[in-house]
């Protein structure tokens, strides 16, 4: 399942230019913002107060020579469907609705390109879904529960994976740049040819109530103060693997909304961050670890493990003040594979046990 998409479909020069004044006049005709951003592209909001969609033009000059120019699109599948809808993922069970709104939703751009007589001899395909490649694909599952502020403190916590860092935000309040409040929010970069870093992949479990509040975006659906969304964005390196390793075509918006796509990176991630073990108090996670049949030694550093991350608060923290961090990572490791996850319910929270996400309410 997946809440948005970037997707791009290269054109030549007289398609590019040609889009680019049915875009400029329709959104003058419209009062629809048409920009230009620091990064020289154009951004039109013709179809985002109906559609959610947002229009992008990007052309660039390269110093061979060679151009490159794109229509882009960010979509979120759910809000073509129902502009007002934040809080669904899209399936595959919404793959023919989606197509069939998408053409709609273009329809009129298509409609003032064809009817121009200098674009008569142009062929205007950008209405087909399948015109597209993937920039970014954000994969994500709902998980509901009435205990949302208790597991999003515990979610803070969890384990930041070798090569990831944490986003940080400017307060004027502290005069520092700080964690995200409502969310556990991670991303990894990589070099590029041009030794320019990119991200490639982000990493984010919010509290959806909040985030949408902290967005000024309607709140219809009440399930929406009882969601954690956990989701993993996959930017164009990523995406590029997930085509490859998939025998997937580049082009074909269906393909990323089946199941075991969309499952392969979320359980990945989800286990090299948050971890598949339940929620314990540090009493109870230390008497369920004295209860297996382990080796003394083994048994006296998972317990180790635990106070330490309790002491903490955090296994990215504890983390930073360990000597060997590889011994580290494999006792936090052991530790989720006995059903307990490192990371323990303070006692003044009044629970003394939370299943593991997985096992809450889910869509």
């Amino acid at each position: 399942m997946h809440h948005t998409v970037h997707m791009f479909c290269k054109l030549n020069s007289r398609i590019y230019s040609a889009l680019f004044e049915v875009l400029h006049d329709l959104s003058c005709l419209n009062g629809s913002k048409f920009y230009l951003e620091k990064d020289r592209t154009y951004h039109c909001h013709l179809l985002m107060k109906e559609t959610g969609i947002k229009l992008i033009l990007r052309s660039k000059e390269m110093e061979d020579g060679i151009s490159y120019k794109a229509l882009e699109i960010i979509m979120n599948p759910m809000r073509l469907l129902n502009k007002n809808d934040y809080l669904q993922l899209a399936s595959i069970e919404h793959c023919q609705s989606i197509y069939t709104a998408f053409e709609k939703a273009l329809k009129p751009i298509k409609k003032e390109f064809k009817s121009r007589k200098c674009n008569k001899k142009l062929t205007f395909q950008l209405h087909h879904l399948d015109s597209y490649s993937f920039k970014r694909v954000d994969f994500a599952v709902n998980f509901y529960t009435e205990h949302i502020k208790l597991y999003m403190k515990l979610i803070k916590r969890a384990n930041i994976p070798n090569g990831f860092q944490q986003y940080l935000t400017y307060r004027e309040s502290s005069k520092r740049y700080e964690p995200t409040e409502h969310s556990f929010y991670i991303f990894r970069k990589s070099k590029s040819k041009s030794k320019h870093e990119h991200v490639t992949l982000t990493v984010q479990c919010y509290d959806k109530g909040e985030q949408l509040k902290e967005n000024n975006l309607p709140c219809l659906d009440e399930d929406a103060n009882y969601t954690i969304r956990f989701e993993v964005q996959c930017h164009y390196n990523k995406v590029f693997r997930i085509i490859k390793s998939n025998g997937l075509s580049k082009q074909g918006f269906c393909q990323f909304l089946r199941e075991d796509i969309s499952d392969n990176e979320l359980h990945k991630y989800f286990k090299k961050t948050i971890g598949y073990g339940d929620y314990y108090t540090l009493s109870k996670a230390k008497e369920i670890i004295r209860r297996k049949r382990l080796h003394s030694e083994t048994n006296e550093a998972l317990i180790a493990t635990l106070e330490l991350v309790n002491s903490k608060r955090g296994i990215w923290k504890a983390r930073e003040t360990v000597e060997d961090m590889m011994e580290f990572d494999k006792r936090i490791k052991k530790l989720l594979e006995l059903g307990v996850n490192p990371v323990t319910i303070p006692i003044t929270e009044g629970v003394d046990y939370l299943p593991c996400l997985f096992d809450c309410g889910k869509e």
